[in-house]
């Protein structure tokens, strides 16, 4: 082996040569037509290792600002159809409706491409094909602004998001909408579902800018609100592929009327929310996470509550988890033992008082609660 800071003059065909003072070696190599030192051991481009790494990171580990994007979560109604003009057929997803016609969603048991079981199906069951200047159909999630205040909306440090979903749904051109909770700041990204990809699995991709400008919450009230656009009218209309300030903007004038044919069917599924211009193949979550993360939002419980005395008593009852707000309280399934009333004499974010009024000495009450902290 030869050692010099230079390359050594003379040397023979497949001599090694260790250049000194940079550490690096080298081989004497002839390919036939010419003779030239080779370097034996590559070196590594460190920035593009680096760059490689940080994409590779963010591809696969990125972060999903959608709650139960795959449709496994539906506390409130199951499996249940429902036609309500704000319906939660899964938790976090509601629809959300003002025309003609008579649109139900529901959870369906539906294998999806990226590995869920279930999907999000809405059927227009009774058309309308006369779009009205204020009609819309639409599915909706709000985000809360603790969980994507990272994203910097409304400030000059902005970040580019991108919306990735499955589809199944009649051809035409849609629409997506990012909006903040004033509704003044929207941006509208149109897709087209082609002839050939008409009711079946496909997955779309909206990349949109960080908005620099308006308001956009960091708090535990709403930030960002995703709307699956199925029909709208000229009032929430908007051109598609930039930032604009109609009010509670929904789609483009190009935005197919979904309930224009009766039993139509659209379904979403696979959803995700994610930082950056690229989307991370759809992973389904783990189910007990994000249950816990659709119960700071709505939570469901069957209990019983020990009435210990007579008269009026306040019971303390705990919540299993944190709620985003002190929630609205329902209670069903109501039956008492020597009780003759129940209701919520207090609220708060994980603990509600319960105020039980007994007819006797002791006894019991058992419920169904639900607490209701939606944004």
């Amino acid at each position: 082996m030869l050692v010099a800071d230079t390359p050594p003059v003379g040397a023979q065909d497949n001599a090694l040569w260790w250049e000194s003072d940079s550490g690096q070696l080298y081989f004497r190599y002839n390919d036939g037509n010419s003779t030239q030192w080779v370097s034996a051991v590559p070196t590594i481009d460190e920035a593009a290792l680096k760059a490689y790494a940080d994409n590779t990171a963010k591809l696969y580990s990125g972060k999903n600002y959608i709650i139960n994007g795959a449709m496994m979560i539906s506390q409130e109604n199951g499996a249940t159809a429902g036609s309500a003009i704000y319906y939660y057929a899964v938790d976090q997803f509601m629809l959300a409706s003002s025309n003609a016609g008579t649109q139900t969603a529901q959870q369906v048991a539906s294998p999806t491409p990226g590995g869920s079981l279930n999907r999000l199906r809405v059927t227009a069951t009774v058309a309308d094909a006369s779009v009205g200047a204020g009609d819309y159909s639409q599915i909706v999630q709000h985000i809360e602004g603790l969980r994507c205040a990272d994203l910097r909306f409304g400030s000059s440090a902005a970040k580019t998001i991108t919306v990735q979903f499955g589809v199944k749904a009649p051809a035409g051109t849609y629409c997506v909408t990012v909006q903040n909770v004033a509704g003044n700041r929207s941006y509208v990204a149109e897709y087209t579902i082609s002839a050939g990809e008409a009711n079946t699995d496909t997955v779309k991709r909206m990349t949109v800018p960080g908005d620099m400008v308006g308001t956009w919450a960091s708090d535990n009230t709403s930030c960002i609100s995703i709307h699956w656009t199925l029909m709208v009218g000229t009032t929430f209309q908007q051109a598609a592929g930039s930032w604009g300030t109609v009010q509670y903007a929904l789609g483009s004038p190009n935005q197919y009327n979904f309930m224009s044919v009766a039993n139509s069917v659209f379904e979403l599924f696979d959803v995700s929310l994610t930082e950056g211009a690229v989307a991370p193949p759809f992973k389904v979550p783990d189910y007990a996470s994000e249950l816990a993360a659709c119960k700071r939002y709505y939570t469901k419980d069957t209990t019983i509550i020990q009435v210990p005395a007579s008269g009026v008593m306040i019971s303390l009852y705990n919540l299993k988890t944190e709620m985003r707000a002190s929630p609205t309280v329902v209670f069903s399934n109501v039956t008492y033992t020597l009780a003759s009333s129940l209701n919520l004499n207090f609220g708060g974010v994980q603990t509600l008082g319960l105020q039980l009024t007994a007819s006797s000495a002791s006894g019991y009450a058992s419920f169904t609660l639900a607490a209701n902290a939606r944004l």
